[in-house]
């Protein structure tokens, strides 16, 4: 996707870890589903910094593979580094753009966590990787509700500051040109290669270190919000928002994440 709306630095890779942590369960639930175990061939979509790509790795153990591809050189790098801090040796990284990517052979499976969200034409992508599942083999993806829940909620309320700080995010999402529908498009989309299981999950967050993560979120569109030459780009000082909340915030904050559906086909 040109206008990716989120920027690759280290703030985001520590909200992407808390992003990954609160929706683990259902990812562990789909790779399940998928049949990702002990000795599978795995292609991972769109690895980011790499926190889906450490559970296939413990999945598959040494005797499986797994390829993680994405096109962005650093959040590779990134990934890399934890992979091999974590004692893994059974990840191969690509730095390559989906359409250029062409493996030398079939896999167990291909899975892909927020990633169809951002491509231009996720039928497409989907049919492309299709080619590459062996008989048998599945296909796995997790996306986003856009429209049922990436305004995060708060309770206690948050102030009126933060929370059109949180709509800012869906805001420029939309601006980047997102697929808003994905979460409903994908079990649809799936179909047409089999019989799709299907579950949806937005699991609460407790305390009062929750904010953290919708308000991160607000830091990680912003150089986006920039390039589009939207006026309200530097509205939102995150770092002033953050102390302001967690000043008068304690246990009993919850936070409603975003909501996800994470469906799986078997060829």
């Amino acid at each position: 996707m040109k206008n990716y709306p989120l920027h690759s630095n280290d703030k985001e890779r520590h909200r992407l870890q808390m992003q990954a942590q609160a929706i683990r369960p259902l990812t562990e639930r789909m790779l399940t589903g998928a049949g990702v175990t002990k000795g599978s061939r795995v292609l991972e979509l769109g690895c980011g910094s790499g926190e889906l790509t450490l559970l296939l790795a413990s999945r598959v153990g040494p005797e499986g593979e797994v390829i993680a591809i994405d096109r962005d050189p650093v959040q590779i790098e990134a990934a890399a580094s934890r992979l091999t801090s974590a004692g893994f040796h059974n990840v191969t990284f690509v730095r390559t753009e989906l359409d250029d990517f062409e493996p030398a052979q079939a896999f167990d499976a291909v899975v892909g966590r927020y990633f169809l969200l951002y491509i231009p034409n996720p039928e497409a992508a989907v049919a492309r990787v299709a080619q590459w599942v062996r008989p048998g083999g599945a296909m796995a993806f997790l996306e986003m509700d856009f429209f049922r829940g990436v305004h995060s909620s708060i309770w206690p309320p948050a102030s009126p500051e933060v929370q059109q700080a949180i709509l800012f995010i869906g805001d420029v999402m939309l601006d980047a040109g997102i697929n808003p529908h994905m979460a409903a498009r994908l079990p649809s989309m799936l179909t047409h290669y089999g019989q799709v299981q299907a579950e949806t999950s937005a699991p609460l967050q407790f305390g009062a270190g929750s904010v953290e993560l919708p308000l991160e979120a607000v830091r990680s569109v912003t150089p986006m919000a920039r390039k589009l030459g939207r006026a309200d780009a530097d509205r939102y000082d995150v770092d002033t928002l953050l102390a302001t909340e967690l000043a008068h915030r304690n246990d009993h904050t919850v936070t409603v994440p975003p909501m996800s559906i994470a469906a799986w086909v078997r060829l």
